[in-house]
């Protein structure tokens, strides 16, 4: 269904204009061609949180990506590369960030559950994000940084 809609999207923003162009009929070859891009839009809808511009743009959401990331198989050219992990502390925040009742975690929730103040969270956080083990998006709904695990990451707190 989603490839069909896909299809017929393109065809609508690449066929359609074209054939109203040379009839000359420029009030229908612009709303062709916004049509068609509000059905490849649409077509992603699940992955879209904002769109505007030429009546429309789409931005993808941050956090759609993390959980995609962890509903699919980790792929095998990632699985090799091995980050090593130099302490406990660093092993306690993967460990909290792998735990599977969350996606995304606090600052505060994370402190909760390793028992580690903050400003050590922030420098391992950061430390995480440099290996490419743990990602941060911008805000939650109450201002706050986010984390959660990479692909990779997952593998490593296996």
């Amino acid at each position: 269904m989603n490839i069909c809609l896909k299809v017929i999207s393109a065809i609508v923003l690449l066929v359609v204009p074209v054939w109203f162009g040379y009839l000359t009929k420029t009030t229908e070859m612009g709303l062709s061609i916004l049509a068609g891009a509000l059905g490849l839009a649409f077509s992603n809808l699940d992955k879209i949180s904002e769109f505007s511009g030429a009546g429309f743009s789409a931005k993808m959401k941050e956090q759609v990506q993390a959980v995609i990331d962890k509903e699919t198989e980790v792929s095998p050219e990632r699985e090799g590369n091995e980050v090593s992990i130099s302490n406990s502390k660093e092993t306690k925040v993967l460990k909290a960030l792998a735990d599977p009742k969350y996606t995304w975690r606090t600052l505060l929730g994370l402190a909760k559950d390793t028992g580690l103040n903050e400003s050590e969270l922030w420098k391992i956080l950061t430390l995480l994000v440099g290996h490419e083990l743990a990602q941060c998006a911008n805000k939650n709904k109450t201002g706050e940084t986010i984390w959660s695990l990479t692909t990779l990451g997952r593998v490593r707190a296996a």
